[in-house]
């Protein structure tokens, strides 16, 4: 097993079923392109899992619900920007690599076997919102999935799942691969 600790979650993935986008050169290769990546993948269940963890703990006196859930008339919130680009780049990566072009090819080649054969692709983000902005969870996940319908749809993805921090603790899909870090 792999172990990251990363924004209060520890991750334990299995070798040889997982990989981190950064980690591998021919991501590195493109980084500095304005690509952005999701933090983790892994392979379970007949699935592609890609995660996206991101706690927001350590600014709870300063985040409002327009941090993070766009309003009608107003700018796209920056924290919302970036996880439509990690979600969205991240799948146009992996279609590059199932899809066999040049670059495709040198990413594909990097990934562990089990990802190289195009499989379901599962979209998490496990998202550590403060108490006082938690009531805005549904609106952050339905304006997520308004945004990302059409690009994902093209991966064969009806959605993208987004859960709070005691979720994927307790959840079989991700049972044992994912737990709290004090």
């Amino acid at each position: 097993m792999a172990v990251y600790i990363e924004s209060g979650l520890r991750l334990d993935l299995p070798n040889g079923q997982h990989f981190r986008f950064a980690d591998l050169p021919p991501y590195k290769s493109v980084s500095g392109l304005q690509l952005k990546e999701m933090d983790f993948a892994w392979v379970s269940i007949g699935k592609l899992f890609l995660q996206e963890v991101r706690s927001c703990s350590q600014v709870t006196t300063t985040l409002t619900a327009t941090d993070f859930v766009p309003t009608k008339g107003q700018p796209i919130p920056y924290r919302f920007q970036t996880l439509i680009d990690k979600v969205t780049d991240s799948t146009l990566i992996l279609l590059a690599a199932w899809a066999g072009s040049a670059w495709g090819q040198q990413l594909k080649a990097a990934l562990p076997l089990t990802a190289q054969a195009r499989m379901l692709l599962k979209l998490v983000i496990a998202i550590d919102l403060p108490s006082a902005l938690s009531i805005h969870f549904q609106g952050l996940r339905d304006s997520l999935n308004a945004r990302l319908q059409g690009r994902v749809a093209l991966a064969d993805v009806p959605r993208v799942v987004l859960i709070d921090y005691a979720r994927p603790i307790s959840d079989p899909a991700f049972c044992g691969f994912v737990t709290a870090h004090p």
